[in-house]
């Protein structure tokens, strides 16, 4: 098995021509340095250029959001500093601007007014996608049989994480998973050694069996889902862990690989390309590295925060940039699916709060929506351009 270490940084072989490049264009150059273009910011609003703040949702379930999200921020250091772009902000202000928040919601003035007066307003300058995560429902068994054999893992023993140094600016909060052998920390293994070649079969790690290993990929993508039991009940599984491994879009490898089309890339259309050519399964599933381990739980998904997930409201972003509990806003357009999957798109524009996160929204320019239980069909559809705002109380 591969066994490199985790980081390296070789040196290119193009360096010293690069650094005599530079002296040499250092020394009495009259060409003028090329314009740079700004990078993506958060560009406060005046009054006049807000968004008018329309909701598609219901108001009672932006509530239950606000208050999952003001529940965790209550419990943290309020001197805490969050990013907030490429600044940092105390907790206390994302936390006093959720208060402020709710208030507005139980009272009866104008919420568009409301905000222009007591909140800062501020958009992403980037484009951003827009996708969609759910949570799925499986059919599976607690025990192996003929038709339940695909086994969804609880975290193993062996698997440790660690913390990165905060002498490592660039990867300050983020964790190294991997394994122990003769006292090294040892890359974890991937998907094709776990369920290509059984890396973790005979280890009683086993938590129970799906039928179907699309459907369970598919889980390990949303972090989440239901199991129904061959006698009609139900039980839910959590995200218990990763081995570390990046996450590779399957979906970009069949468009990479001329399998799919552009604009063909849905999670059913993947699904279709998949159950129609069985023999290519497992080399495109294991292009995804990444393995999610799994926890039996009592409620429902959780985000990174640590709250349950409203759906079409809990929204996840990057960590690195984003405030993690802050109240946003979003405009984009949503499918609208009909007989035969056909699809038409609708504009829509809703409050959201930024509860989670997830190894491919990475960056100035994603977001993922959770849709909820069973919405496997639109929110697969999912993936459109739209607008970002962020809002906390004025100082």
């Amino acid at each position: 098995m591969n066994q490199k270490p985790f980081l390296r940084f070789p040196l290119s072989p193009v360096l010293p021509f690069l650094l005599f490049f530079i002296l040499l264009c250092g020394c009495g150059s009259t060409i003028p340095p090329s314009p740079t273009r700004p990078g993506p910011s958060l560009e406060r609003l005046e009054p006049s250029t807000l968004p008018a703040f329309l909701d598609d949702l219901d108001r009672v379930s932006l509530k239950i959001a606000v208050a999952q999200s003001l529940a965790v921020l209550r419990q943290k250091n309020g001197a805490e500093r969050i990013a907030f772009g490429t600044e940092r902000v105390p907790v206390a202000r994302i936390r006093d601007g959720l208060t402020a928040f709710l208030t507005l919601l139980d009272t009866n003035i104008d919420l568009h007014s409301g905000l222009a007066r007591d909140f800062a307003v501020y958009r992403v300058t980037a484009p951003v996608l827009f996708t969609a995560y759910y949570e799925p429902v499986l059919s599976g068994s607690l025990v192996r049989t003929a038709r339940y054999r695909y086994p969804l893992y609880r975290r193993p023993a062996d698997l440790v994480e660690v913390n990165m140094p905060a002498s490592s600016s660039e990867h300050v909060g983020e964790r190294l998973s991997g394994r122990m052998v003769d006292g090294k920390l040892l890359p974890y293994f991937s998907r094709a050694e776990i369920d290509g070649q059984g890396a973790l079969t005979g280890r009683h790690y086993e938590l129970l069996w799906v039928e179907d290993p699309v459907a369970r990929f598919f889980l390990h993508i949303q972090g989440s889902g239901q199991i129904q039991l061959p006698d009609g009940k139900r039980l839910r599984v959590g995200y218990a862990g990763t081995n570390g491994k990046p996450y590779q879009s399957i979906g970009k490898f069949l468009l990479d690989q001329g399998k799919l089309r552009p604009g063909e890339t849905s999670a059913s259309a993947i699904r279709r390309y998949l159950q129609a050519h069985p023999d290519e399964q497992d080399s495109i599933l294991f292009h995804n590295q990444r393995y999610v381990f799994f926890q039996f739980t009592t409620d429902g998904p959780r985000g990174s925060l640590g709250t349950l997930l409203t759906p079409g409201r809990s929204l996840a972003t990057d960590p690195k940039i984003y405030p993690p509990g802050a109240l946003g806003f979003i405009h984009s357009r949503k499918p609208v699916v009909g007989q035969h999957e056909q699809v038409t798109w609708q504009e829509f524009s809703r409050f959201v709060l930024l509860q989670d996160s997830g190894a491919a929204i990475s960056g100035w320019g994603r977001a993922d929506l959770f849709w909820g239980s069973g919405a496997e069909t639109e929110a697969g559809y999912m993936a459109q351009g739209g607008e970002l705002y962020l809002l906390v109380k004025k100082p």
